[in-house]
C-alpha cells in the first residue's frame, strides 16, 4: 500500500487534468447494496481489506449509522484508478 502522502500527491497531480476526473454518486433505494458495493470499491483501491469489504461500512461514520446499520448522511471519498495507461481520480459519493 502506498504512503498516504504520495497519494494526496498522486490525486492532486490528476485534479489538474479534468479529463481525468470522474464524480459517481451511487443512488438506489434503501437496502439495496450502496454501502456494500461502496466498501467493495474502496477495497479494491486497497484502502481496506477485501475481508472486510461489506462488513465494515467505512462510509457510514456516524454512531447512530453503525449501531442501526444504515446510511443517514452522503458521504464521499477519493479513489485513484489506472486505466489504458493513466490515472483517473474517481470522486465517489455513497448516498442515503
Amino acid at each position: 500500500m502506498a504512503k498516504k502522502e504520495d497519494v494526496v500527491k498522486l490525486a492532486e497531480k490528476i485534479m489538474d487534468n479534468l479529463d481525468t476526473v470522474r464524480n459517481i454518486g451511487i443512488v438506489a433505494h434503501i437496502d439495496h447494496g450502496k454501502t456494500t458495493l461502496t466498501d467493495n470499491l474502496i477495497a479494491a483501491n486497497g484502502l481496506i481489506a477485501e475481508s472486510l469489504a461489506g462488513k465494515q461500512r467505512v462510509m457510514d461514520s456516524y454512531v447512530l449509522e453503525q449501531e442501526r446499520g444504515i446510511t443517514i448522511n452522503a458521504s464521499n471519498v477519493s479513489l485513484i484508478h489506472k486505466a489504458g495507461g493513466k490515472d483517473y481520480l474517481i470522486n465517489l459519493i455513497d448516498t442515503p
